[in-house]
């Protein structure tokens, strides 16, 4: 049987990626454009759809060859109607961003948080393939979250299911763009991470660039008081983690997202972390998985071309 192709968009907090994808979650071809924060939102998605047109063409293909339009945002977004209901890394709140795409697309575009479709992707073709439920934590900018119910996107009554990074760790802690305080992803997040980092040891990024892979290339060369850092802001994930898995009992965690490639100082701290922060019902059992991302950081714009198959 012949693939149909698919068009996947993931807006992120800094880039946008825009891909072909086949039915089977192959990507035929990609482009990365940056995220314009000065930009109106349609003044952006109409930036989007340019490229999106122009990858079309440039695979020899027209608009008739696509099937379906799927987008994801770092936010909380209806994927019934299309509506970005609260996105504060891109400062916009109730933006139709279903139909301002289809404005420029002509053609019906399904929208939904960047995370879920992490999860959805995983669920499909990668690490969750073999669970019926599931939580993805994707750690990156920030930190989001979908979770898989019986092989299906869990969006919840006020459609913000998932939202791990946003959850409570210190009350009156850090300032968070979402408008709240001590969030787990001001702790956790490579942004959290570095911002901490830096904090505590300037004098280590001198010259050097303040990105949270660079705290990560010192520790890999054993710097250890960035190792003892690393452990501290992976305690704090695992208890966000421990404590949304005593909310839903799934049978795993998948850690996707920029910084999942990190499997020795976060991965595997977590698989201790967890069960040692979480409830003994279910930690005295062992039965928890924790598991590596397998689509990297394609995995959100995957998920956004097969959304079409969540219905």
């Amino acid at each position: 049987m012949d693939e149909t192709i698919s068009v996947g968009i993931d807006i992120g907090a800094t880039k946008t990626n825009v891909g072909l994808v086949t039915s089977s979650g192959k990507i035929i071809d990609s482009v990365r454009i940056p995220v314009q924060r000065e930009a109106s939102a349609e003044q952006f998605i109409e930036t989007v759809c340019q490229a999106v047109t122009q990858l079309i063409g440039a695979n020899q293909l027209t608009p008739a060859d696509i099937v379906f339009y799927g987008v994801g945002v770092p936010g909380t977004a209806d994927s019934r109607t299309g509506l970005v209901e609260y996105c504060p890394n891109l400062g916009w709140e109730d933006v139709p961003a279903g139909a301002i795409f289809k404005q420029y697309l002509g053609a019906e575009v399904m929208v939904a948080q960047d995370s879920r479709l992490a999860a959805w992707a995983e669920c499909l073709l990668g690490a969750g393939q073999n669970y019926q439920s599931f939580i993805c934590v994707a750690i990156g900018t920030g930190i989001g979250g979908g979770i898989i119910i019986a092989r299906k996107i869990f969006d919840g009554a006020l459609n913000t299911a998932g939202e791990i990074g946003h959850s409570v760790l210190q009350k009156n802690g850090r300032p968070c763009a979402c408008g709240n305080h001590g969030c787990l992803e001001r702790y956790s997040s490579g942004t959290g991470m570095i911002e901490r980092a830096l904090e505590a040891y300037p004098e280590k990024f001198v010259e050097r660039p303040h990105q949270a892979e660079t705290l990560f290339e010192l520790a890999h060369a054993g710097d250890e008081d960035l190792l003892r850092l690393i452990r501290s802001m992976v305690e704090d994930l695992a208890i966000g983690i421990a404590n949304a898995v005593s909310l839903l009992s799934p049978e795993a965690v998948i850690i996707s997202g920029g910084l999942c490639t990190h499997e020795e100082l976060i991965i595997n701290p977590l698989r201790e972390l967890v069960n040692q922060y979480g409830y003994h019902a279910w930690t005295r059992k062992r039965q928890l998985k924790i598991e590596q991302a397998q689509l990297g950081p394609a995995a959100p714009m995957i998920g956004a071309a097969l959304l079409y198959k969540s219905r």
